[in-house]
């Protein structure tokens, strides 16, 4: 499938990759952001990819074979300086971070990202690491935890709402596909009133609380800032509110640290690439210089 990456040369513009420099893809997904900074680190640079998802990994590591460049290992980047430990990758010059999911997880992973698809009720990136699916948080969590898992990790208004109906529904039948959670969600919040599809807050609020994907990019953009050589940078792009202030309260304590906040205002994509890719119109992209020592 066709992968656009996000924000790609305002990346390569404050990462500013040169000849034989090493960086860190912590989000390697398809490898759309690695394969460019290759261009520009060639003939010793290197990048560690980190990718999370097992599936993921065993699709593009034939593509990766190829490159005695690229590093693939199937981890989390919140383990990011244990990694680059024991890959005895030193001297990084800059590490992306590209959150959320990519859209092969929302097009091909049959997992139930997508409420425009009629999947088993998973959520799961890494389903070998992670035992709990949001078919079990649907079906087997109180209403209050559930009112609190929509407006803590989804910022859902109608959270209460929601959770009633989901609870009232399941003692008839379970709850399965991301079909009928979608569905239900619709029914509660009534007419829409923007683009946005009625359960997005849900879906989102499910999948993080699940990969707790807000308390490993805390833990991740840390320990990425301390791996980095003094002036190198972590260019970080969000899509969604709480990734971005869990990104402006880490980049805070950095600055305490000496860190310089490379982009005073945060970067969006331009009009022309949204118009070619319409998943890049909520991106953001904030950089930070390591200046410590």
């Amino acid at each position: 499938m066709i992968h656009k990456p996000v924000l790609l040369q305002e990346v390569i513009k404050y990462l500013n990759p040169q000849k034989n420099e090493n960086f860190i893809d912590a989000t390697f997904g398809l490898g759309g952001h690695s394969f460019e900074i290759l261009k520009y680190i060639k003939p010793e640079g290197k990048i560690l990819a980190l990718e999370w998802d097992p599936f993921l990994v065993e699709i593009i590591k034939p593509q990766i074979m190829a490159q005695k460049n690229i590093i693939l290992k199937n981890e989390n980047f919140k383990r990011i300086k244990k990694i680059a430990k024991e890959e005895n990758f030193t001297n990084v010059k800059g590490v992306i971070f590209d959150l959320g999911i990519s859209n092969w997880h929302y097009q091909k992973s049959n997992r139930g990202f997508s409420f425009k698809k009629n999947e088993y009720l998973d959520m799961r990136i890494n389903p070998y690491e992670i035992k709990l699916t949001a078919f079990d948080i649907i079906n087997y969590f109180s209403k209050e935890e559930l009112t609190d898992i929509f407006l803590k990790y989804g910022e859902e208004k109608k959270s209460k709402l929601i959770a009633e109906e989901i609870v009232k529904r399941r003692k008839n039948k379970k709850i399965e596909t991301s079909s009928e959670l979608a569905e239900i969600t619709a029914e509660v919040k009534g007419k829409r009133k923007s683009k946005i599809h009625p359960a997005t807050q849900v879906f989102m609020a499910l999948r993080n609380f699940i990969n707790q994907e807000l308390e490993n990019l805390e833990i991740g953009l840390e320990e990425a800032y301390e791996i980095l050589i003094r002036g190198g940078r972590i260019a970080v792009i969000s899509f969604n509110g709480l990734e971005d202030k869990v990104i402006k309260k880490v980049f805070k304590k950095l600055k305490n640290k000496r860190g310089l906040i490379i982009t005073k205002n945060v970067v969006r994509p331009k009009l022309e690439e949204i118009q070619n890719n319409p998943s890049a119109r909520s991106a953001k992209l904030r950089v930070i210089e390591k200046n410590d020592k």
